[in-house]
């Protein structure tokens, strides 16, 4: 396999979140095994600068945005690679298959998968897609949930769909090696503080003025001795249009929450982030699966998410976490008091959530996962033998 395996990631987004840094570390760690691995993204990306100087992985930069169908320039990069000997290609943008597969289909010896991040909200049964699709050897999506979905709005072949669940380093995110006082000294919350946390883009539908606003009603009925701390962790997406972050910060003063709420701005040292929260929060609109929620779980942290999506599969049945209305902010309001007013619960569903974390979303088990898909890809094209 080591000798046979010549794989292209593609991954050509300009943003950094969670789909992003699945791509980057995939890659990543099938390249530590020693793979031959590249990654096809765009030149100056936050993924492009993150991978430029690692020896696991071979940076394949393109200077255009390629359309979703029938886009001659990637075809002309993706003949270049077949040319070289690739011999599979995953994307981590489905909406790229119309560039990918029909390049692919007059070469029946190259493998090609493609993992769903997020919710499909379209009927993809059509003769197009479904032509797309039947050229896939495995699409993996990371949760029963989008699993489900899938099955729902595209016609695949059920065995053809892998859940293959999102993987942390548990010897970072490891509760028992962090110190996070120096955090919480940073964010001004004393050890007798609550500190309640959000990570995200700064984007209105990851719910930070929802956040603010149960914060708002929270400090309203504080109970006697009772201290909080909010803090929001992220920074707006590259290029995005709008101040987002301007409107938050006007609302914080607008319900005089100087004193409570902290802009942490963008962080690199998560661990020590969630380690640092006593609780978190995650109250988006919709996501498909929440990697940060899993990363606070990780560091015995109990949350609160918004329902839909996969949040029921994150939280099970409430031994990890609760979840709200999205956009409720009496409703997320609700559930923080809930927490605030039972510690020992809380920190049992963080002890919880930890464990629960190391039994399914161990990052080996999932690089091993991956390995064994591409592996019976490459048999079914008959580039390894069966």
């Amino acid at each position: 396999m080591k000798d046979q395996l010549n794989c292209v990631v593609v991954c050509l987004s300009r943003s950094w979140g969670g789909l992003e840094q699945v791509a980057a570390n995939d890659s990543l760690d099938l390249g530590s095994l020693g793979l031959k691995m590249q990654v096809l993204c765009l030149e100056g990306s936050p993924i492009y600068e993150s991978l430029l100087h690692r020896t696991e992985v071979s940076v394949l930069p393109v200077s255009f945005s390629p359309r979703n169908y029938f886009d001659l320039k990637l075809r002309k990069e993706i003949y270049a690679l077949l040319s070289q000997g690739v011999n599979l290609i995953h994307t981590h943008q489905t909406s790229l298959l119309g560039s990918i597969a029909p390049w692919l289909w007059s070469r029946p010896r190259v493998a090609l998968l493609a993992t769903r991040h997020i919710m499909n909200n379209h009927n993809k049964k059509d003769f197009f897609h479904r032509a797309l699709y039947s050229r896939l050897d495995y699409l993996m999506v990371v949760s029963h949930t989008l699993r489900r979905n899938v099955l729902q709005t595209h016609s695949m072949r059920e065995k053809d769909i892998k859940v293959v669940n999102l993987g942390l380093n548990l010897d970072l995110f490891d509760p028992d090696k962090i110190q996070a006082n120096q955090q919480r000294i940073v964010w001004k919350a004393d050890p007798d503080t609550v500190v309640i946390g959000l990570v995200g883009r700064i984007d209105p539908a990851k719910g930070q003025a929802t956040f603010i606003k149960a914060a708002a009603g929270l400090l309203k009925k504080l109970r006697e001795g009772e201290k909080l701390k909010f803090v929001i962790v992220g920074e707006e997406t590259l290029g995005a249009t709008g101040n987002h972050l301007e409107e938050l910060k006007k609302m914080v003063l607008q319900f005089r929450l100087e004193d409570y709420v902290t802009f942490a701005g963008y962080q690199e040292n998560i661990p020590e982030v969630m380690r640092a929260f006593d609780i978190f929060v995650m109250p988006s609109r919709e996501e498909a699966f929440g990697l940060v929620a899993i990363e606070a779980m990780a560091m015995e942290c109990p949350i609160v998410i918004s329902s839909g999506g996969s949040a029921e599969e994150i939280v099970g049945k409430e031994q990890f976490g609760l979840t709200v209305r999205p956009n409720d902010a009496f409703d997320l309001q609700r559930q923080l008091r809930h927490l605030l007013d039972n510690p020992l619960e809380r920190v049992k569903m963080g002890q919880n959530a930890r464990e629960h974390v190391k039994a399914n979303y161990d990052r080996k088990k999932r690089m091993m996962k991956t390995l064994e898909l591409y592996q019976n890809a490459l048999r079914r094209r008959r580039v390894l033998k069966v």
